[in-house]
């Protein structure tokens, strides 16, 4: 393995629950915006995962996948809102204040990669402002080779052309890279692009029953130094 691409929210950094509460708050302005067409607001809740206030693990919210939240949008009015939920999801990715604190351990597992010659690289369903936020926070700009963020209407993950940065720089291979995060979503990316390993840690969103189709999974992304060791 040559390159290694990190999920970024719930990986490096401890899963921000700033997510959680654009996440809530997208669904509040949705039923908002859309009270004559929902009859039942507390079945628009339950169809997306959330009960008493909060975001259930598992659910179309925790995934972070916005085309499969588009679908139970458009679901609940029986129309297409992909317009709106689009614009006012990306105001409150614009509005949000990150807390950007690394997961224990993380930086100086970075530095230890790099040493070993790794390339390292981030993927994520951050937009570039909020990448950007967090590259400057941590001073960590020059860590990373490739740096992919989701913007509006951009494909994202698990879809693998969301890889094609990564692919077209220097002619990366696939089988030359391990994809690491903390979701369903990011495991399949990587199974999806035929990249040579996938990673899921516990630090995020996803559990073990999550991310069973990983090839690994691991506590954290500070146990991937020695499993690279075990696997070379």
């Amino acid at each position: 393995m040559q390159w290694i691409l990190f999920d970024k929210d719930g990986t490096l950094i401890e899963f921000d629950q700033s997510w959680m509460k654009i996440g809530l708050q997208l669904v509040d302005d949705f039923i908002d915006a859309y009270r004559e067409a929902i009859r039942d607001p507390e079945a628009v809740y339950h169809a997306f995962g959330v009960k008493d206030g909060e975001i259930q693990p598992g659910s179309i919210l925790a995934s972070g996948a916005l085309k499969e939240m588009m679908i139970t949008f458009n679901q609940q009015v029986a129309e297409d809102v992909t317009p709106w939920v689009e614009a006012r999801s990306q105001t409150l990715v614009d509005e949000r204040v990150p807390e950007n604190k690394w997961v224990e351990g993380m930086q100086n597992t970075l530095d230890t990669l790099r040493k070993q010659g790794y390339k390292l690289a981030i993927v994520t369903s951050d937009s570039k402002k909020g990448v950007d936020q967090f590259l400057n926070h941590t001073g960590t700009a020059s860590y990373f080779d490739v740096v992919i963020s989701t913007e509006a209407n951009a494909v994202e993950k698990p879809d693998p052309a969301v890889l094609e940065p990564l692919f077209n720089y220097d002619d990366v291979k696939p089988e030359t890279v391990v994809i690491v995060g903390d979701t369903p979503n990011d495991i399949q990316t990587g199974i999806n692009a035929q990249l040579g390993m996938t990673v899921g840690v516990l630090t995020g969103v996803g559990s073990s029953e999550d991310l069973n189709h990983a090839d690994h999974v691991i506590k954290t992304a500070n146990e991937l130094v020695a499993l690279l060791n075990t696997e070379a």
